[in-house]
């Protein structure tokens, strides 16, 4: 049974995603209040909690040159298949591109943040010629809890089975874990291969061409010019900056997410491959390095919320690629356990200041002290005890951790928002 939970989190959580999910959440609102009324459109307004609000302010929105939430908005009111989920943009052409820009030229679409104290919320309100549509999103991106049209609720805090099952779902330890990544046979996870064609095919991209911040881009001229080595650290950073900055720069083709992140997926998955190919490793081992770093990705999420002040690719997934970089190393569990702690040693105060270009210089210093710290554990080195946010053992060193998100950066967001806000004021 235990398996089986676990299993269903896998396939729950490590699922395809076009762009940025956060403004991609908005955007499945808005095309299911599209859904269920007619009529011209005259104005929508989108309330989202704060989390949400920074992550779409700045990331690019996929197959366009477009940024922010409102053209997120403004595409989903133009394309012609909102049953894509995660992938809502999969297909946009030229047409919803300039549809998209029409409605941002008429001004009719309005976005803020929510009053309400919810971590993850999406509040979008569609009126037409023909009256008024409300859709609610709540906990994950795709999770729709309340259609009403006209005051007159289609649907009322009603979860698909999917979600009520992923929400019911919660690992109890890394012991779990760490006997599911032992025991699991296979087949039940080498559909997570996947994951890392998907993923570095997106990086081969960012590899290419500069998209975003163009790290990546860079970083693969400097190895080619000699000017940084080609080893192992560097070709993990160079992998993993190219994929996020094509991502991020709204390439529109798909990752594979973990926990809800597409960049979280690219950390949890594009280290773990690169150092496989290194070591020669077999598809089984390459599965279950994935399974667990997947596993501890969705663990540490599942403490700190899907959305946090602080950088999910960093103390979540970068977590989980150190944990499999070091299973692939024939590291045992109290090595993984050691890189576990050395990672929330080193990086538990990385902000998440939205999703946007920078993002790769963020996973690019997650994947290499994640590689670094696998290649440190393995020699038996790990921060002490009690040392500033380190437990007594690593289970509560994890919950220092969700402390440190939930409760001590309570606030971040809010600040985060007031400093864009007087930045754009600034720029305009």
């Amino acid at each position: 049974m235990k398996d089986n939970k676990l299993l269903h989190i896998l396939h729950s959580q490590v699922v395809p995603a076009v762009g940025c999910t956060e403004p991609v959440s908005v955007a499945i609102a808005v095309a299911t209040a599209k859904e269920h009324i007619g009529g011209t459109i005259m104005n929508v307004t989108a309330e989202t909690s704060k989390n949400i609000f920074k992550n779409g302010l700045r990331v690019g929105i996929p197959g366009t040159r477009e940024k922010g939430i409102p053209f997120a908005i403004a595409l989903a009111l133009s394309i012609k298949d909102p049953q894509l989920d995660l992938e809502i943009f999969k297909n946009v052409t030229e047409a919803d591109i300039l549809r998209a820009q029409q409605y941002i030229d008429s001004d009719i679409i309005r976005v803020g943040t929510t009053k309400k104290d919810y971590d993850f919320y999406v509040d979008v309100n569609l009126t037409t010629s023909e009256g008024t549509v409300q859709c609610i999103i709540e906990s994950n991106h795709t999770n729709v809890v309340s259609i009403k049209k006209d005051g007159i609720e289609l649907i009322s805090n009603q979860k698909d089975e999917e979600h009520t099952q992923e929400d019911a779902a919660t690992i109890e330890s890394l012991e779990e874990i760490y006997d599911f990544i032992e025991d699991v046979s296979p087949s039940d996870i080498e559909f997570l291969l996947e994951g890392v064609e998907m993923n570095l095919a997106v990086s081969q991209a960012g590899k290419k061409e500069h998209y975003s911040s163009g790290l990546g881009f860079t970083l693969f001229r400097l190895m080619e010019s000699g000017a940084l080595s080609a080893d192992t650290l560097t070709r993990i950073k160079a992998y993993t900056a190219s994929a996020c900055d094509a991502r991020m720069g709204g390439l529109n083709i798909p990752v594979m997410s973990s926990a809800g992140s597409g960049n979280q997926g690219i950390s949890a998955i594009i280290p773990i491959a690169i150092l496989s190919k290194e070591l020669n490793c077999s598809n089984e081992d390459l599965s279950r390095a994935l399974a667990l770093s997947h596993l501890i990705t969705s663990y540490i999420k599942q403490q700190t919320g899907r959305l946090s002040p602080v950088c999910g690719c960093a103390v979540a997934a970068g977590i989980g690629a150190a944990c499999g970089m070091t299973y692939l190393q024939k590291g045992t569990r109290e090595e993984i356990s050691m890189a576990m702690n050395n990672m929330i040693g080193s990086l538990s105060g990385m902000v998440c200041d939205g999703a946007k270009g920078g993002c790769s210089y963020k996973l690019v210093t997650a994947v290499g002290e994640a590689y670094q710290q696998s290649v440190v554990a393995r020699s038996h080195t790990t921060i002490a005890d009690y040392d500033g946010i380190i437990g007594g053992d690593v289970e509560q060193s994890i919950t220092n951790l969700a402390s440190l998100c939930t409760v001590g950066m309570h606030d971040v967001d809010k600040t985060l928002i007031d400093i864009f806000s007087k930045e754009r004021s600034s720029l305009s």
